[in-house]
């Protein structure tokens, strides 16, 4: 974080922060903090929220800077609107085409082999049977009607509240999944296949967060501002 101060820190907004460094998502996650659906709350008032102490998450961002970390990861913050747009689609749209169907037939056989005994594994099924619809007709609507406009430079405010809207709700299914599964973690004894799901859910819980944070924080801002001829 440099020179800047625990007090300033704290006015800022979550995705402003993240965004210039995405290996501090991991730090506001380890802490409970939402980066991507919450982005736009300020620090200060995300660590109230959680019962975190400022000062201790300024500390633990301090030591994420200066480590190497995930550094590998992209900066996007100097990508035109529409090459933010491609890489999206190209990355994670592509990552969540390729793996909600693994997803499926993981938590859908678990359910169907321990669901009796563990009827919590069954609504872990259903959430996650409802986050693919969600995230199919979000994709779909991003792709056909929203990634377009934004390259075109004609994208409506209604439209990124829209997408910001639907995030949200992929966002609440995620959490939801992550409280029935007491935050991925499978119960002792547990066979290969429930331990995968657990494991394939961590995963995409992950790439779901910066999917959503790049949009949120970075594609739809910079996209708003270059309509108003400034810059973001």
């Amino acid at each position: 974080m440099g020179t800047q101060s625990t007090k300033e820190l704290g006015s800022r907004p979550v995705g402003e922060v993240v965004a210039e460094d995405y290996r501090r998502g991991g730090v506001f996650k380890r802490f409970g903090i939402d980066f991507c659906c919450g982005g736009g709350r300020s620090v200060a008032d995300a660590c109230a929220r959680k019962g975190v102490e400022l000062e201790e998450l300024a500390q633990a961002l301090e030591s994420s800077d200066r480590k190497g970390g995930e550094s590998a990861l992209p900066d996007p913050r100097g990508w035109a609107p529409a090459f933010l747009a491609d890489y999206i689609e190209n990355v994670h749209h592509t990552y969540c085409r390729e793996n909600l169907p693994v997803l499926q037939a993981f938590t859908q056989k678990v359910a169907r082999v321990h669901g009796l005994e563990n009827p919590e594994v069954v609504e872990v099924d259903q959430k996650v049977q409802e986050l693919a619809r969600e995230m199919e007709a979000h994709m779909k609507s991003e792709e056909d009607v929203v990634f377009p406009a934004i390259r075109d430079g004609e994208a409506t405010p209604e439209a990124f509240a829209q997408m910001e809207e639907e995030h949200d709700v992929a966002g609440g299914i995620m959490a939801e999944i992550r409280g029935l599964t007491g935050g991925f973690t499978p119960p002792q004894g547990a066979c290969a296949t429930w331990r995968a799901s657990y494991a394939k859910l961590e995963e995409f819980e992950g790439d779901l967060h910066r999917h959503v944070h790049l949009e949120n924080n970075v594609l739809f801002p910079k996209a708003r501002a270059a309509q108003a001829g400034g810059s973001a």
